[in-house]
């Protein structure tokens, strides 16, 4: 005589507990969706430097009065400000898409020979085509006067 076995079937007893599983993973994740979510902090729409070391911005004000320095920096970057070709450095430069030290570097030659004075002068760069100058575009911005900061935004 055979022995049985009591219960579901190996495969069967799977099922179930992955069923329960996904159950319980839908349940926590409307559970989470009835839990009021914390207030984001309101965007710093006038960010100017507080304190900076080697020409880059250690730390920000919010809501500074129009004499505020500008951002330097990668700093310039994380608060959606334009970045100017002509003025930025090597690290500020790489944080750019498709930019790595190498083309920072020759976009750092190029304008000491003869600096930009629109975006499209950035094709004149070794490493930089008409690709590369698309997905940057955006994010930089040339200074049109001396002095006058770069502070708009994207």
């Amino acid at each position: 005589m055979k022995a049985t076995r009591s219960g579901p079937a190996p495969g069967r007893a799977a099922r179930i507990r992955g069923s329960r599983a996904a159950f319980a993973v839908a349940c926590a994740i409307y559970a989470l969706q009835a839990v009021p979510s914390p207030q984001r902090a309101e965007a710093c729409e006038h960010p100017a430097e507080l304190r900076a070391r080697a020409g880059h911005t250690l730390a920000v004000r919010c809501g500074a009065p129009d004499a505020a320095p500008p951002l330097r920096g990668p700093a310039r970057r994380l608060f959606g400000l334009r970045v100017d070709p002509n003025r930025a450095d090597l690290r500020t430069l790489e944080t750019l898409p498709g930019i790595g030290p190498a083309r920072a570097a020759a976009i750092v030659r190029a304008r000491e020979e003869r600096p930009f004075s629109t975006l499209e002068d950035l094709l004149r760069v070794s490493g930089v085509g008409r690709m590369t100058l698309t997905r940057v575009e955006p994010l930089l911005g040339i200074e049109r006067g001396p002095g006058a900061p770069l502070q708009e935004k994207r």
